[in-house]
């Protein structure tokens, strides 16, 4: 199965594919005829002849590496499971904290060090990773233009049948856009629709070393009544895209380890999940106080059904004066190998042509990166 934004995120109960989707086509129940051949002479066997090897066998001696940054461009590898102290990022669009926890790593870590295997985090839970940011735009942009999924850098391989997962992806997040047959395949959903849990802070100080602002959004601004929703989207003041983006500005390092002044914390306010400690939701300042709050604030599934419509996500705009924290979580996929576990375990290595996962969110109009994580499976002394 091709990786569709539905295997990042967990809605809270388990779903599953047609298994014809991922039958070869001479095995779906319309061509499927007997043959004298024998079966394979075990269970595991009849599934690596139907979808290949999986686990360890399918991806020898290749080790999980997990890097983060503000783009692609600035990739660090990041310590994984490593709660207390979080991968900080920042741009002249973003700036934020990611923590990236995963189940059972055994994978490669900054410094070469032993591998933190898994948390506190994972007790009780079926997830297999989670991915957690805590962060700022430096621009205003709508709920609309602020799209999390996955990019790659070449072609895909989907198996026949695909478009039913993608169908069926649908029907849980219409929102979501993907075109798996590009030259760079891409699959993006709004954020507020494919985000877990969505907290709200207020921050501490103002942001810094932002690129410069759109003058015809400011223009715009002026002329725009506050009192008429049908005006907010107006309202958004995004970046002047005239200024090239100068990739230099960009930095990923652990958060503990920045020298520069305002430190992480005071961008961010103090990052306190770790262990038992756990994000929930909380979106009581994500709208204006002076509009009625169309769901409650720890109302997860409401929200995502809000945020839905097309309208909704025109009228909400992300603000640089708050700290917006976000999660998704998934039981479906080991991220140490690639396994995606729908009844079955089907590796994905292969239908991504040996490309690593790389998830992002961005600006969908303008194309600005604001955070980057890759997943990647990787030999030792090839990093």
């Amino acid at each position: 199965m091709t990786p569709s934004l539905e295997i990042f995120h967990y809605h809270g109960s388990a779903v599953s594919s047609p298994t014809s989707a991922f039958l070869p086509p001479h095995l779906t129940p319309r061509a499927r005829q007997p043959t004298p051949s024998p079966p394979p002479p075990t269970s595991l066997a009849k599934l690596e002849y139907l979808f290949g090897a999986s686990g360890q066998a399918a991806i020898g001696k290749r080790k999980l590496r997990v890097r983060i940054g503000p783009s692609a461009d600035c990739l660090k590898t990041a310590a994984v499971n490593d709660e207390a102290h979080p991968h900080f990022i920042d741009s002249p669009f973003f700036t934020g904290n990611v923590c990236v926890r995963v189940k059972n790593f055994a994978g490669h870590t900054p410094d070469g060090s032993k591998p933190i295997a898994t948390t506190p985090y994972f007790a009780n839970k079926k997830r297999l990773f989670a991915i957690q940011v805590s962060g700022r735009f430096k621009h205003e942009y709508s709920a609309e233009d602020v799209v999390f999924g996955a990019e790659f850098e070449h072609k895909v391989s989907p198996p026949t049948g695909a478009w039913v997962a993608i169908k069926f992806a649908n029907l849980i997040d219409p929102a979501l856009k993907t075109d798996l047959y590009a030259e760079k395949p891409w699959l993006f959903s709004p954020m507020l629709c494919s985000m877990n849990i969505v907290n709200v802070e207020k921050a501490n100080a103002p942001v810094v070393n932002a690129h410069p602002s759109d003058p015809k959004a400011d223009a715009a601004t002026e002329q725009a009544s506050v009192s008429s929703k049908e005006s907010v989207r107006a309202i958004a003041i995004g970046p002047d895209m005239s200024y090239p983006r100068d990739a230099a500005l960009e930095v990923s390092s652990p958060a503990h380890l920045v020298t520069s002044k305002p430190s992480p914390e005071e961008l961010l306010t103090k990052w306190t999940w770790v262990g038992e400690k756990e994000l929930e939701e909380d979106t009581a300042l994500l709208l204006p106080s002076n509009e009625a709050a169309p769901f409650p604030p720890d109302g997860i599934a409401e929200r995502r059904k809000h945020f839905q419509k097309p309208k909704a996500r025109q009228n909400m705009i992300f603000k640089p004066e708050n700290v917006y924290n976000f999660e998704i979580f998934a039981p479906f996929i080991d991220l140490n190998t690639f396994d995606l576990t729908l009844g079955i375990n089907i590796n994905l290595l292969g239908y991504m042509n040996n490309q690593p996962i790389r998830l992002m969110s961005k600006s969908w109009t303008k194309n600005i990166p604001f955070f980057v994580i890759e997943f990647d499976l990787v030999e030792d002394g090839k990093q």
